[in-house]
């Protein structure tokens, strides 16, 4: 098996818990983790003092709402559409190639009764800078209790207390399916085309009914049928409309996350990122 030196920086804190590229590479190579002479460089964009003084090959991976072109590295990993020298790969997508029983419970959606909900609606949210989505959560909280798990706006610390010392993301798995949610505000930090992080993906696979806003092409990838997408403008009268008639309700959150197309696509897009990823390193 050939040797792959390589070295990952400017990632951000949880790194090491979601690093996806890793056990794909130890499928090909005997790799070598070498700070000083990297055949290749992985990189993200927190910090960012030390992936310019490397003259090797570098792949940057961004998770962010943000064009990879104006980083200035060989390839990239990233939201926005295919290109010679960018894939795309949704943050929700990276989440289950590190665990792919996600995928499957996504395909069989989780569906509580009525009487199994414990709570009306959370929102989970430490970035201020979204003003749309602070107003959403303060219509919302004024027609019924809404619970905001988050480090801006909190109103109930149950989620905080209970993943301290854990990785994030599962414990606010486990919490949520302990303590069902109706509905679930699910608005991404900004609006932009082909932008979907895992905010839908999450309330989905807690068995929520999602609010969402963000991707304007969100239906690309996902069952439009499915939740409620307020991209063109927060519609309280629909949410309201939902929640007082459950026959209405249902009708939204029984239908698939995915048509049969769209898991195509899905296990291609994955399938297809092992081949990319070992042909760019090797290129």
């Amino acid at each position: 098996m050939d040797k792959l030196k390589i070295w990952f920086t400017d990632f951000w804190p949880e790194w090491n818990e979601e690093d996806f590229i890793s056990p794909i590479l130890k499928n090909h190579f005997e790799l070598i983790s070498d700070r000083n002479n990297p055949d290749v460089v992985f990189h993200s964009i927190f910090g960012g003092q030390e992936t310019p003084k490397y003259k090797c090959k570098k792949i940057l991976f961004l998770g962010e709402n943000k064009r990879p072109e104006q980083y200035g590295s060989n390839y990239s990993i990233s939201f926005d559409p295919h290109s010679n020298i960018n894939y795309r790969l949704p943050l929700w997508q990276v989440y289950i190639l590190r665990k792919p029983e996600l995928k499957e419970r996504l395909y069989n959606r989780l569906n509580w009764k009525e009487e199994e909900f414990k709570k009306w609606c959370s929102f989970t949210v430490s970035n201020s800078a979204n003003f749309i989505r602070n107003s959403v959560y303060q219509q919302l909280h004024n027609y019924k209790h809404t619970e905001s798990y988050g480090r801006y706006l909190t109103n109930n610390s149950a989620l905080l207390e209970y993943s301290k010392g854990r990785y994030w993301r599962d414990a606010k798995d486990e919490y949520f399916l302990k303590n069902p949610h109706k509905w679930m505000i699910a608005y991404e930090n900004s609006p932009y085309r082909f932008y979907c992080t895992e905010k839908l993906m999450d309330a989905f696979l807690v068995g929520s009914m999602p609010i969402y806003c963000g991707d304007p092409r969100v239906g690309e990838d996902w069952n439009k049928e499915a939740f409620l997408d307020m991209t063109r403008g927060f519609d309280f009268d629909k949410i309201k409309k939902m929640d007082q008639d459950p026959g209405l309700f249902k009708s939204v959150y029984e239908q698939p996350i995915f048509t049969e197309a769209q898991k195509f696509s899905l296990e291609m897009n994955i399938s297809h990122f092992e081949e990319w990823l070992i042909d760019t390193v090797k290129k």
